[in-house]
């Protein structure tokens, strides 16, 4: 049986100018006599996760955002300048992936001071932890690597959202829940409690029992059932 863990990275505070435009993103065009507009600045976050996105679809690799920013279509929203996701990348394609987040802006979140993405660093990360540990604008990036099967189905099952006016593909609620449950945190029983209470009626309580079962250690998934009990009894007859 497999158990989901994760080490949590330290996180650093550091800052760097936007690239270029984002992901090719247009101008507004402005009456005669006047000058071009450029759209407003997006929020750190936002844009950091759409930066991701973007490499994302550019090298046509599957990645589910997960952490707070999934938290926020599903549950309760929190602020965080955290951004996790799982991406599945090819062998093949680390060299695109490093050239990608370089031109995005994204360095290796290393100390004593960042450091230029590179395939070493990035593979080097992979085999110690089993995620790749990256910053972009003052926010700390999260890449996990699909290890257990549980992974794999969440990337199969992970579904678009519109956001800040770009589709991104999102872990699914009952996904998420799986992944807090093995956090398994303060923080993380708030968000699943949040899930549970917004998405009443719209969860696959099946799904989430038999992943329950396969993946989380057992006081985990007894802790999760009670959960469970006490969503469905909450619900309107």
């Amino acid at each position: 049986m497999f158990h989901l863990r994760s080490v949590v990275a330290v996180r650093r505070r550091l800052d760097f100018s936007i690239p270029g435009p984002l992901l090719g993103g247009k101008t507004f065009a402005a009456p005669p006599g006047h000058t071009t507009m450029q759209p407003p600045e997006l929020p750190p976050l936002a844009d950091v996760v759409l930066r991701l996105a973007g490499v994302f679809a550019q090298l046509g690799v599957p990645y589910a955002i997960g952490g707070a920013v999934a938290t926020s279509f599903w549950g309760v929203p929190r602020t965080t300048q955290d951004a996790d996701c799982l991406v599945a990348v090819p062998a093949i394609a680390y060299q695109r992936l490093a050239d990608a987040l370089n031109a995005m802006g994204f360095v290796m979140d290393r100390s004593p001071a960042p450091q230029p993405v590179t395939v070493e660093a990035l593979l080097q990360q992979v085999r110690d932890d089993k995620y790749m540990t990256l910053a972009c604008r003052a926010t700390s990036v999260e890449l996990f690597i699909p290890v257990v099967p549980l992974q794999h189905a969440i990337l199969k099952r992970a579904v678009g959202r519109l956001f800040h006016g770009h589709d991104i593909r999102v872990t699914t609620a009952e996904d998420l829940i799986l992944l807090k449950m093995a956090f398994h945190r303060h923080k993380d029983l708030q968000d699943i409690k949040g899930i549970l209470h917004v998405q009443k009626g719209r969860l696959d309580i099946p799904y989430l029992r038999h992943w329950s079962g396969q993946m989380l250690e057992e006081p985990a998934g007894r802790e999760l059932d009670e959960l469970i009990a006490t969503y469905e009894a909450d619900r309107p007859a």
